[in-house]
């Protein structure tokens, strides 16, 4: 499927399956095909919705900066497109910041919240990493050679040590990555600023949406750190705000973790 935003960008969305729609928000650099194992799977019971974020993938990539909240009005016009009044919105890492965007400025649209290894901010460490990163990318993307040491550096970043033991995990990581188009310099450097960029701190205690915050214990890119702030954040708003959490609505990605777990 393919969406125009409202600067008329052009934007690709998967959209596969039946049932109450979901939204997926993929990170820096990441198409949405690498949400392909998720997706197999929840199609089975959800409507799948998940566009390569401007930028990536087979989406344009106008020149930037871009913005987490800008990229949001990209996420709404896909679900006006689709016809989807309300959805489960799923972000990872920069689609993290995409869905607390779209949380607050459209609420209505939301039905539930999964923030998979993102961050409310950038700490000191990572926002060094991508300024790094946002200079030395459109140096390497040029280079075949450089090209290849981009990917095992960032796959360092992404990676645990456990996994590098494994020789299939790195064979499959750079077989994936070897097999999408490589993302503009344009491109990567507009997600960069929008990552750089995002700051919902003081925002986020307006979130009403049942929200699930998941963090990975060891993430090298993303701390932990992060995910304890987001739901420091979001958590302890929504007590104040009702003097004990309320029991809301599940969504749809911890619903389906409790029932295959």
């Amino acid at each position: 499927m393919w969406v125009t935003a409202p600067d008329g960008a052009r934007l690709h969305v998967i959209d596969q399956g039946k049932g109450d729609p979901v939204l997926w928000l993929q990170g820096l650099n990441a198409p949405a095909a690498a949400w392909a194992v998720q997706l197999a799977h929840f199609s089975q019971t959800h409507r799948e919705l998940a566009p390569d974020n401007r930028g990536v993938g087979q989406s344009d990539a106008p020149p930037g900066p871009y913005a987490a909240r800008q990229l949001a009005g990209d996420a709404l016009a896909v679900l006006d497109a689709a016809g989807v009044e309300r959805a489960h919105v799923v972000g990872l890492s920069l689609g993290g910041a995409i869905a607390q965007e779209l949380a607050l400025e459209h609420p209505e649209r939301v039905r539930s919240l999964a923030l998979l290894s993102t961050f409310a901010a950038q700490p000191p460490r990572s926002r060094a990493l991508l300024e790094a990163w946002r200079a030395l990318y459109p140096i390497a993307i040029d280079d075949s050679q450089l090209r290849k040491a981009w990917e095992l550096q960032a796959y360092c970043w992404l990676f645990t040590d456990r996994f590098w033991r494994s020789e299939a995990n790195v064979r499959a990581a750079l077989r994936f990555a070897s097999s999408q188009p490589p993302q503009t310099a344009q491109g990567f450097v507009g997600q960069v600023d929008a990552a750089l960029s995002h700051d919902a701190r003081s925002r986020l205690g307006a979130v009403n949406a049942p929200t699930l915050v998941i963090h990975g214990a060891v993430d090298q890119l993303s701390p932990i750190e992060n995910g304890e702030e987001l739901a420091k954040l979001v958590y302890l708003a929504a007590a104040s705000r009702n003097g004990v959490f309320r029991k809301k609505e599940p969504c749809a990605v911890h619903q389906h973790t409790v029932e295959i777990g």
